[in-house]
């Protein structure tokens, strides 16, 4: 499943999804490599990962079974839902999207927006589980980091294998991203210049670490100022500049080939330890 579907309630995972992988002892030239373990689809017969550690991932359906029925407890209206898998290849990593219909934030953003969860998972440690929530854009199909709320629900909780725990916290999202829908309305008050948010893409998104430094990615530096032009509509704003990172984080491509599942979970990622940074705060007008 590559498009959103409709689904009145929370499905159980693809096929594809759901198999016990299988941990052996790592052979190389016929020989047992002391320390490391080949992580194995039985499906496919063919090694997801090689680990040093005690990893010893079991069937994705134990965590997505857990989430469902933590989902149910919770009492959140699934009654309309938009629902997308994205599988890496080989079926060694998975995220979700899914848009809670019923949840709508229109009133206070000022434009449709609704809640969305995105739920990471991975046999091959590309990604440790994680369950995320946030608003989504329906004008531009954008979804939005994480500005203060911090709805997440990482794999070290025990929240993730316990139903009754995880649906404790997750009750609670609709509200706290209510919460979270008031930040907007100050960043559409606080000017931003493109020559400022141009400035910041470059310091902050289009960098990255060489053996001999930080160098610049120069296409990424014109690729945001392009989005940002996108965004006429939004006006010269904090606002604006929100929405030119989370394109990025969302709308993900690459050439023919590219494991564009796993492209996409970094990429997001990326961007949210971003819009975490106290200098993007300062500049969108949310700092404390």
């Amino acid at each position: 499943m590559s498009t959103y579907q409709n689904f009145d309630a929370i499905p159980a995972l693809p096929t594809e999804l759901d198999f016990d992988p299988v941990r052996e002892p790592l052979v190389h030239n016929g020989r047992v490599v002391d320390g490391h373990h080949a992580i194995i689809n039985p499906v496919t017969d063919k090694v997801m990962c090689v680990s040093k550690r005690q990893h010893n991932p079991v069937n994705f359906t134990h965590m997505w079974d857990s989430f469902r029925e933590g989902v149910d407890a919770s009492g959140i209206d699934q009654s309309q839902l938009d629902i997308k898998f994205n599988v890496a290849h080989g079926a060694s990593a998975f995220s979700v999207d899914i848009i809670f219909k019923k949840y709508d934030y229109e009133a206070i953003v000022g434009e449709p927006t609704k809640m969305r969860f995105r739920i990471y998972d991975s046999h091959d440690m590309t990604f440790k589980r994680d369950i995320l929530c946030g608003m989504y854009r329906l004008f531009c199909s954008n979804g939005q980091a994480s500005l203060h709320e911090h709805l997440q629900v990482k794999q070290k909780h025990t929240m993730l294998s316990d139903p009754e725990k995880l649906g404790a916290v997750v009750s609670e999202f609709p509200a706290r991203l209510e919460a979270e829908a008031e930040l907007y309305p100050v960043m559409m008050r606080t000017p931003v210049s493109k020559d400022q948010a141009v400035h910041f893409i470059r310091k902050h998104v289009a960098t990255y670490r060489v053996a001999s430094g930080i160098k610049v990615n120069e296409k990424m530096v014109e690729e945001g100022a392009r989005i940002w032009n996108m965004y006429e509509g939004l006006g010269n704003t904090g606002y604006r500049m929100f929405n030119v990172l989370t394109h990025i984080g969302t709308h993900v491509t690459g050439r023919e080939g590219t494991d564009l599942a796993r492209k996409q979970a970094r990429v997001e990622q990326s961007i949210q330890s971003v819009v975490d940074l106290p200098q993007f705060k300062q500049l969108v007008g949310l700092a404390a």
